[in-house]
């Protein structure tokens, strides 16, 4: 993957972090004629995984950086998060009730985003590396996804 294929960027947990990456994303999609779906799905992704970092991740005040390289080689998208938050494998995350009623869920509350960000890629791989939470992502555009079966 070349240079001109990839764009990075660094957010803090102190930003509203859709307004940082959602014009990168849009110009990204764009110089890659990707469709108006897959750049929708793509920030869909980023807001969800980079909110539940920000929101859940850290248990002081501090600024931390959030690290984001979106790339793409033929027709595979790599979304790459790298973090310095709490130890968190989503592909450790409990699957949302969706056959209980909701006063009976044992977890009222969670899991929907990360089930929505399941059924919109093709792979995800986590590792935690040098005290940092690692996710890679891919969503292949002329495949279906997803991980989610349902």
């Amino acid at each position: 993957m070349s240079m001109a294929d990839t764009i990075t960027f660094q957010m803090s947990n102190k930003m509203n972090c859709f307004h940082h990456f959602q014009p990168r994303v849009e110009e990204f999609g764009e110089k890659h004629g990707l469709p108006v779906k897959v750049v929708f799905h793509l920030n869909l992704v980023l807001d969800e995984l980079i909110t539940n970092i920000i929101s859940y991740g850290y248990t002081d005040f501090d600024e931390h950086p959030i690290n984001v390289r979106v790339g793409i080689e033929d027709d595979v998208i790599t979304i790459r998060i790298e973090d310095d938050a709490e130890p968190f494998n989503i592909l450790e995350a409990p699957e949302p009730e969706f056959d209980v009623p909701l006063e009976e869920r044992i977890r009222p509350v969670g899991g929907m985003g990360v089930h929505l960000v399941k059924s919109m890629v093709n792979n995800i791989d986590y590792k935690r590396e040098d005290g940092k939470n690692v996710l890679v992502l891919t969503k292949n555009i002329s495949k279906p996804c997803c991980l989610v079966k349902g």
